[in-house]
């Protein structure tokens, strides 16, 4: 009704009404408003805007009034007059202008109160709580990519598809990269019918091949017309604002479209989430949950762009618009990664997920952070942790990372910070310029100096676990629930030796226990049957390095 309808006011009623009209006006007027009807279509039909009034007045408002202008002004040039009602018609459409330039370019300033009340960032002083280091996702999202291609490129007419949105999501307690198959374009839609599936990954171990999971689906974001998997639920819902769609598959592999839905606030300058439509692209039914109803098995429902509004409200508006530009007191902003992965995906130790940021000092070029945030992708929660304040930074520690292997010109991806062994730690992958998977880095947040590195997890984690134990053999820290300070008295068993490490096994023990050479230069006297005093941190590892020992058969 709507595109039919708005696109009158494109007409100038007047002209056709006076006694000036003629065949060309006429015919003027209606192709004004076949241009109106056009508009109207492009804006509810391929831009799916929601059937509001604020819509409405947001698409057209301008237009109206500026086509309303141009008449007064054409036919005052025409006639060297205006009539009464060119005259209202033309203060109307003036103010009508400036209060559409108003609201839409200088209201989001007068916000600042309620943008921050939305963000409702609560701040704590506490660690991050420790990390199950098993679900620590590895696996940056450009490598997973570039292993999906290459199944794709064994699929039936391949050259019809794409892989979609690549997403990280929980799947049978393990963390999965998930991409739907999406069509090249019109005619690849009109041939193909139906795309064959999706592709999936292990985020937790890069050694993991991608797999092609076969179920035709028929409606999905990159079809057309009434395959289209967002014209589907625009149809359905007319009035609600459809933010972002996200392929989840269930616990059981079935395929599932989640299309956020909200409403605009404040003129369509605040967005509110308010739950999720599942679209099965198989029938094309669908089901509208609220937020706190949406099913267990999907990850994500807060958009990514949402969260990062959300922190930039939060670290920027705590006193105000003026503020934020001059005084700048309290402000601080979310680290900039420069890609297309602002806010990363992780996950806590229930692996619930969370979309999580840095927050530094609003100067250009700092490299510690003043707090770190985590906003719940399902409750639209978000956790402001003061206690990493002074830390390393996510974007200095991409620097650490990759000026590692600096000839190699490898570079870091989605760098996620973790409470791991007591330590707030960064693990970032590295990748080369194919964006294979190269090495997992593991930088302490406190100390750049104190790293890891490995080919695998496991190794990144052991050579992390060294350092820790060999460059902050005076730091006070403890290491948290998944990582206990153990100390033992025993008699060596077994001696392994090489130029630079000691590896020893204890009576009654099963760890393999490892002194590096430089830090414990007495370790290389170390013999079967002596007496020694160990420190180290217990974390369930068959290898452990040594925090402290003591030689007491020796004295050293």
């Amino acid at each position: 009704m709507l595109i039919i309808f708005l696109p009158l006011f494109f007409v100038n009623w007047f002209s056709l009404f006076s006694y000036f009209r003629t065949i060309r006006t006429i015919i003027f007027q209606i192709i004004r408003y076949v241009l109106g009807l056009f508009y109207a279509w492009m804006v509810y039909y391929v831009y799916l805007a929601d059937i509001t009034w604020s819509a409405s007045f947001s698409y057209f408002t301008w237009i109206v009034c500026l086509l309303w202008i141009f008449d007064a002004v054409y036919y005052y040039w025409e006639e060297s007059e205006l009539s009464r009602v060119q005259i209202t018609f033309l203060i109307v459409s003036s103010v009508g202008f400036v209060a559409y330039l108003y609201l839409a370019m200088f209201y989001p300033y007068t916000l600042s109160k309620e943008k921050y009340g939305v963000a409702a960032g609560i701040s704590i002083k506490t660690n991050i709580q420790p990390t199950n280091e098993q679900h620590i996702p590895v696996v940056p999202w450009e490598y997973a990519y570039y292993k999906m291609e290459k199944i794709l490129g064994k699929v039936k007419d391949y050259s019809y598809y794409d892989i979609g949105t690549i997403t990280i999501q929980k799947i049978k307690g393990k963390l999965v990269w998930v991409a739907p198959i999406e069509y090249k374009g019109f005619f690849k839609w009109r041939n193909a019918k139906q795309v064959p599936g999706y592709i999936t990954m292990d985020a937790e171990d890069q050694r993991a091949e991608a797999k092609f999971i076969p179920s035709p689906m028929k409606y999905v974001p990159s079809g057309y017309f009434g395959e289209n998997a967002f014209r589907l639920a625009r149809n359905k819902y007319p009035s609600l604002v459809l933010l972002e769609a996200s392929f989840e598959p269930d616990e059981a592999g079935k395929p599932v479209y989640v299309i956020t839905y909200g409403r605009y606030q404040k003129y369509r300058h605040v967005t509110e989430v308010q739950g999720a439509i599942l679209l099965d692209p198989v029938t094309g039914k669908m089901k509208k949950y609220t937020l706190n109803q949406v099913p267990a098995f999907v990850d994500q429902v807060i958009p990514s762009d949402i969260a990062l509004e959300r922190n930039e409200w939060f670290g920027s508006l705590k006193h105000g618009f003026w503020n934020s530009i001059l005084g700048k007191q309290d402000v601080h902003t979310p680290t900039s990664w420069g890609s297309n992965q602002e806010m990363i995906a992780v996950f806590d130790q229930h692996t619930n997920m969370y979309w999580a940021t840095d927050h530094t000092r609003s100067e250009s070029g700092a490299g510690s952070m003043v707090g770190y945030s985590m906003l719940n992708t399902r409750t639209g929660k978000l956790l402001y942790y003061e206690g990493a304040n002074s830390l390393l930074n996510g974007t200095a520690a991409l620097n650490v990372a990759e000026k590692s292997f600096k000839e190699k010109e490898w570079h870091g991806s989605s760098p996620a910070l973790y409470y791991i062994f007591g330590q707030y730690t960064w693990v970032i992958p590295l990748l080369d310029k194919n964006y294979v998977l190269r090495k997992i880095a593991l930088v302490n947040a406190r100390d750049e100096k104190v790293v890891g590195f490995g080919d695998n997890k496991q190794d990144a984690f052991n050579q992390y676990k060294y350092a820790i134990s060999s460059d902050l053999g005076s730091d006070p820290t403890k290491p948290g629930s998944k990582a206990t300070m153990t100390e033992k008295r025993s008699k060596i068993k077994a001696v392994y030796k090489t130029s630079t490490q000691v590896q020893f096994l204890l009576e009654g023990e099963d760890h393999i226990f490892a002194v590096e050479v430089n830090n414990n230069p007495y370790a290389v006297f170390l013999e079967v049957g002596q007496k020694v005093k160990i420190q180290y941190i217990e974390t369930n590892q068959t290898i452990v390095p040594v925090k402290s020992i003591l030689n007491q058969t020796l004295g050293k």
